[in-house]
């Protein structure tokens, strides 16, 4: 299936969480995301480790102001979870706090960029490989996987976008942080895709509403390296539509939609902290699909 503009399915496996206990509820998710301009429909059950739930059944927006430009999106489920961050802290199994992957599913300590192309992927377009992940969403002691995930490539310049080159890894956000983010780059909403309010910390949604996690990558390159030694400072982000001069090559900004079921935040928290949302990404993009789908959407944006 192909990447859309303004459509999406989401196939979700409904495997449940190897910390369902006995008597937990064992039940198929199923998600359908019709992202035709602004509505984003939801109907089905969710499996969660050591409760019962609905899912919340009130169709969601998208925001107007979202997600800011010409886009594809590609939608994906639940893969896998562990202690390892490739990026990090590679070939070090067991190293790092928990974490939720999206995407290729065989992300693990020894995952290179080269590794991942042409792997089995739990999104939509079998051209993505890439691997997504952020720190895994704990309620009390209970593991909350996510319902499903969308990743949003946009074109937010005024001036040309090329496609993420081969090789490309980065990370946004801050695992370490104990003060707050900035909310352009890591927030949590409820309702309304890539809407407002954002909070700093999990808010409360209401039943019928789906916590959102959105994490927002930079997308200006430094055009000569494709990691640095914080894997931050080879890239940049834009301001105004336009990236600094140390940065000069436009990318379509990266921004990571993880959906879950609401939660208690009293209770709740991700692996890195109550402030330190982060997600990283590594490119497994077979390369001539991408370059296709970013040049379709490469104009200046007229915003």
């Amino acid at each position: 299936m192909s990447p859309h503009r303004s459509s999406a399915e989401v196939p979700l496996d409904g495997t449940p969480s190897p910390e369902c206990g006995p008597g937990s509820a064992r039940r198929r998710l199923g998600l359908a995301f019709l992202l035709s301009g602004a509505a984003l429909a939801l109907a089905a059950a969710v499996a969660l480790p050591g409760r019962v739930e609905a899912a919340p059944s009130a169709p969601l927006q998208l925001a107007p102001s979202f997600p800011g430009g010409p886009y594809f999106a590609i939608s994906c489920s639940f893969s896998h979870r562990n202690n390892d961050d490739p990026i990090l802290f590679p070939k070090q199994p067991g190293r790092s706090h928990n974490h939720t992957f999206v995407g290729n599913r065989s992300v693990d300590a020894s995952t290179t960029p080269a590794s991942l192309i042409g792997g089995r992927t739990s999104c939509e377009e079998p051209a993505d490989s890439s691997a997504y992940w952020v720190p895994t969403l704990y309620e009390s002691r209970n593991v909350v996987n996510p319902l499903a995930a969308i990743v949003y490539y946009t074109n937010r310049m005024r001036e040309p976008i090329v496609a993420p080159p081969p090789g490309l890894v980065m990370v946004a956000g801050n695992a370490e942080a104990r003060t707050r983010q900035p909310k352009g780059i890591v927030a949590w909403s409820c309702g309304a895709v890539g809407g407002k309010p954002r909070f700093y910390v999990i808010p409360a949604c209401s039943g019928d509403q789906l916590l959102q996690l959105q994490v927002t990558f930079p997308n200006c390159w430094n055009g000569h390296t494709l990691d640095s030694a914080d894997h931050k400072q080879h890239m940049r982000y834009h301001a105004g539509g336009r990236c600094p001069a140390s940065h000069p090559v436009a990318l379509p900004t990266i921004s990571l939609i993880m959906l879950y079921p609401p939660v208690a935040p009293k209770f709740s928290q991700l692996a890195s902290g109550r402030l330190g949302a982060h997600a990283d990404f590594m490119n497994g993009w077979r390369q001539d699909e991408l370059v296709k789908l970013v040049a379709e959407r490469s104009a200046p944006s007229r915003r």
